[in-house]
């Protein structure tokens, strides 16, 4: 046969070769994607009656209008299955603070048909802007809607302004009190008011809080506020070494900032301090063991330091752990520096069959915990470490 001839029955092989297979792909049904013929891709997945279907009474989307830069805004969104099976919903991130039945990022709330369930978003805005806007995204198992989205919106004002905008004990000791102020000043509304002060976080009771309104002359020193009060707070001795933060929240007559917060961060020093062999950061109190893993658990050291003409006299013991599977042990102490100081070492494990938790914050309160009773000292009662880290 001639070359020419080889060639053309070849090409002739080869083209009814590749028909058949793609007349055989085009019609075998297609169990592993998604349709791929682009008559068929129109087509909507059907929806069975016995599945969940999600609603939001009033929408999506709340609208709260104007609202000043230090004040805290909320809204709660009802959330109902409507369905014939069981919603699924599943927290998966949010740029504010969201609050699902208690619930942490990852975690999954089932909401029976007919049932609702609420959702509550807390903001505050850090800058003045227009067209302020914060999310919180829900994956759900609502073959309609796969994500939902719940949205808030509005405009963040300049009406009332804190001078300075937090209060800061710095080096503060533990036997020591001190008082610190600040200025609270509206510029729009000459009959402001502000009522009910109230102080928030732990030993919250060795913090007072009063407030007067600024006088004529007060004002005047000013860039222009037409009312305003000082805000005055007194820290008493008794707060744990290291950082501590508490919040002072005040009702107001202000219909941008009906609530204002106004943070209050202490940093105490005393006669015990806190080394570690883990990174640990003295002003915040807190000991950084990072994420590990479920299975390789970790063992680790720090020591309390303990000086002063009470060192002799100072006992300490563990009181509580967050989560209560930290394994906390105080040893004896041991005197050094010609026994001018007393070192306490304190052994701390996260076991390896310890379960998944998330410890990283970002506020304190989400971090895990250890708590350390003091005997022997007139002013130091306790030590409270901060632990960031989390079992994957």
């Amino acid at each position: 046969m001639k070359p020419i001839a080889v060639l053309l029955v070849c090409l002739l092989v080869g083209s009814m070769a590749g028909f058949a297979v793609a007349y055989r792909d085009a019609n075998m049904p297609n169990h592993f994607g998604p349709v791929t013929d682009p008559e068929l891709g129109w087509k909507s997945i059907p929806i069975t009656q016995d599945a969940p279907k999600v609603s939001v009474e009033g929408g999506t989307i709340h609208t709260f209008g104007r609202m000043e830069l230090n004040s805290v805004g909320k809204h709660t969104f009802v959330v109902k299955n409507e369905g014939n099976a069981p919603l699924e919903l599943t927290m998966e991130g949010t740029t504010c603070k969201c609050t699902m039945a208690d619930m942490k990022e990852g975690d999954t709330l089932v909401v029976k048909p007919g049932d609702s369930t609420e959702i509550k978003l807390e903001w505050r805005p850090k800058a003045y802007q227009e067209d302020f806007a914060q999310t919180a995204r829900i994956r759900t198992n609502d073959p309609r809607q796969s994500l939902l989205e719940l949205r808030i919106t509005g405009d963040v004002v300049q009406a009332i302004v804190l001078d300075p905008q937090e209060i800061r004990f710095t080096n503060l000791s533990a036997g020591e009190s001190r008082t610190a102020s600040t200025k609270v000043l509206s510029f729009k509304e000459p009959e402001f008011e502000m009522t009910n002060l109230r102080v928030t976080g732990d030993k919250s009771d060795l913090l007072t809080v009063t407030s007067r309104p600024l006088s004529k002359e007060e004002l005047q020193e000013t860039d222009g506020a037409m009312a305003g009060y000082m805000i005055v707070v007194e820290v008493k001795p008794g707060l744990p070494l290291g950082n501590n933060h508490h919040t002072i929240i005040a009702d107001t007559t202000s219909e941008f900032a009906p609530v204002l917060e106004l943070s209050v961060n202490t940093y105490i020093v005393g006669d015990i301090s806190v080394i570690a062999v883990k990174k640990y950061d003295r002003e915040k109190a807190v000991l950084y063991l990072n994420k590990l893993k479920q299975h390789d658990g970790l063992k680790t050291k720090l020591f309390l330091i303990v000086k002063g003409t009470h060192r002799n006299d100072v006992k300490i013991a563990l009181k509580e752990t967050v989560p209560s599977y930290l394994k906390v042990e105080v040893g004896e102490p041991e005197s050094i520096n010609d026994g001018s100081v007393q070192k306490f070492p304190v052994s701390i494990e996260v076991p390896a069959d310890a379960p998944p938790g998330n410890y990283l914050g970002p506020d304190r309160e989400n971090l895990g915990k250890i708590e350390l009773s003091v005997e022997g000292h007139p002013e130091i009662e306790e030590v409270n470490i901060g632990v960031y880290f989390s079992v994957e």
